[in-house]
């Protein structure tokens, strides 16, 4: 793809430090079945001015994690055309974006803090609200009068 757009100096990023070395030449390929793709990556690369191979930590590309969830949840059949992904780097969380107060003036969590305070829903709410009130209780705990999203270590 890159040679069809006639770029000229390449860069490659990738979470696997064995296969970036690999790339670049540092370590030998060991693996028969991975020599061929190490051959193939070395004639590509001729065709470029520069290339550079360089790894980056999985726990430092946020964006590859991101990516690899959501190609593991789409079902690709064979030869289908899959359309570009164009991403947009914004200087704050998508969600701070879109959602800030609900109409009634009180914040989205208010809700799910009522219910972790009082274990009582709100006065309006429904059915299918209070099902969805309790299963996001369970990704957050209250500390005194402060709401914290649990997360996983």
């Amino acid at each position: 793809m890159a040679l069809d757009l006639d770029v000229h100096e390449l860069l490659v990023m990738g979470d696997s430090n064995l296969l970036i070395r690999q790339a670049q030449g540092e370590w030998e390929t060991q693996d028969i079945k991975l020599i061929p793709y190490k051959q193939c990556v070395q004639d590509q690369s001729k065709r470029f001015k520069s290339v550079e191979f360089r790894y980056i930590p999985r726990f430092h590309n946020e964006l590859a994690d991101t990516l690899a969830t959501l190609a593991s949840m789409l079902p690709y059949p064979g030869n289908t055309h899959i359309d570009l992904l164009q991403i947009q780097i914004q200087n704050q969380h998508g969600y701070s974006n879109t959602i800030e107060t609900k109409t009634d003036g009180e914040p989205w969590y208010h809700g799910i803090k009522g219910f972790l305070k009082t274990r009582e829903y709100l006065e309006h709410a429904k059915g299918d609200q209070k099902r969805t009130i309790r299963r996001l209780t369970g990704g957050f705990f209250l500390n005194w009068d402060i709401l914290y999203k649990k997360t996983q270590i």
